[in-house]
């Protein structure tokens, strides 16, 4: 063959986009920074996207010539690029859990390089979110790890999931990026004092500050957030994946204890909190424990929200049934509920005694991403079941 069509039937073949990739979401405050891994040949690509040591499997890579589409199927979400040699150039695209939403993508190939923490900033930080002219409490925390700056927010809803990044003189940058859920911290150390922005989504931004933690309470504990009526049983009642009503008289439910479950399946936190159910449901069920999940999704559309449900309960092999309850909005969500007061966090978890009175709330879940507050999270769910399964009531 000569040198020609050697050059051609080369420049036929297209670009491969195999290989480690650093990728970036260009928010209005500056770009979200993220990694990517794509492995596989044609026809059998595999990819996973990285948030500093937390890793997930994507659904689905389709490569069509120069086209890539990486899908991130738990959220309803892609990543669609051109390739063009060592870049990939493009936008990421999910329904998003305020409406459709479309932010501009890119990546070069190669990795992140992990890079030195400042000392000074490492350790946790109570901090004020200035949001319509109040102060929100948060914790901010901040590790040093061999991939360089990680850490997380905690706010009355959980945490935001694990954050990384790096630090420069005295500022520094991290962010969460899951396919969800886009937030980007940004900051400056000035002495004992931190302030920044704080930005979710394409423009989204809000000003805090923050001081060394202390022993102090900072945040409100999970179970004083929303209150419940406890006068009379707590009643729901909503369809199945199949369409059938379920409700709390159900037989299946009558004289157990039961969790009730108020998630979404584009919440991220929900996704941290699913294992923990489902391991309760599987060493206390034969006890005559019942988990009910109602799902409050992105669209109202029976179809398009069932399937969602049904990639998440098999995501995680539920068998406990899952209900379509309505939209994601906290205060549609609180009138299908009346008898919560105060509902603003998914997920939710409602213990109900075997009387089905409302025992406990729990507002939000801490994640692996900080580490203490789960093992403490689940040690209390641990605790609050047994405890009512011990209970007994008068016929």
């Amino acid at each position: 063959m000569t040198g020609a069509l050697l050059f051609l039937a080369a420049a036929a073949v297209p670009p491969s986009p195999a290989g480690p990739w650093r990728a970036a979401l260009d928010l209005a405050g500056g770009p979200l920074r993220f990694a990517l891994e794509v492995a596989g040949r044609p026809g059998s690509w595999t990819g996973t996207l990285c948030n500093g040591g937390t890793c997930n499997p994507l659904s689905a890579v389709r490569v069509a010539g120069d086209s890539v589409v990486l899908e991130i199927g738990e959220y309803d979400a892609t990543i669609a690029a051109a390739l063009r040699g060592d870049s990939l150039v493009g936008a990421y695209r999910n329904v998003g859990n305020r409406g459709p939403r479309t932010i501009p993508f890119r990546a070069a190939r190669g990795r992140w390089p992990a890079e030195p923490v400042d000392p000074r900033l490492v350790g946790r930080w109570h901090a004020e979110f200035l949001l319509d002219w109040e102060a929100s409490p948060r914790l901010l925390e901040f590790r040093d790890t061999p991939r360089g700056l990680e850490g997380t927010v905690v706010g009355k809803g959980g945490d935001y999931g694990l954050f990384w990044g790096r630090t420069a003189a005295d500022s520094f940058s991290m962010a969460h990026f899951d396919g969800s859920f886009v937030y980007m911290l940004t900051g400056r150390l000035d002495g004992d004092t931190l302030r920044g922005e704080f930005h979710a989504g394409l423009r989204g931004r809000t000003s805090w500050r923050a001081w060394r933690a202390t022993d102090a309470p900072h945040l409100a504990p999970p179970t004083e957030v929303t209150r419940a009526d406890t006068t009379a049983p707590f009643a729901f009642a909503f369809p199945d994946l199949d369409g059938r009503l379920v409700t709390n008289a159900d037989p299946r439910f009558r004289g157990k204890v039961t969790i009730v479950d108020v998630f979404g399946t584009w919440c991220p936190t929900c996704h941290d909190a699913a294992p923990l159910l489902v391991e309760l449901y599987r060493d206390y069920r034969d006890r005559g424990l019942e988990i009910v999940g109602l799902a409050y999704e992105v669209t109202g559309d029976p179809a398009t929200d069932g399937r969602l449900v049904r990639r998440y309960r098999d995501k995680f092999g539920i068998t406990f049934p899952l209900l379509l309850a309505g939209r994601n909005d906290t205060e549609a969500t609180a009138a299908t509920l009346p008898q919560l007061e105060g509902f603003g966090a998914y997920p939710t978890t409602i213990f109900v005694g075997r009387d089905g009175r409302v025992r406990r709330v729990h507002a939000g879940f801490h994640g692996p991403a900080v580490p203490d507050l789960h093992a403490r999270v689940v040690a209390d769910f641990r605790r609050t079941v047994e405890a009512l399964l011990a209970e007994r009531t008068t016929p």
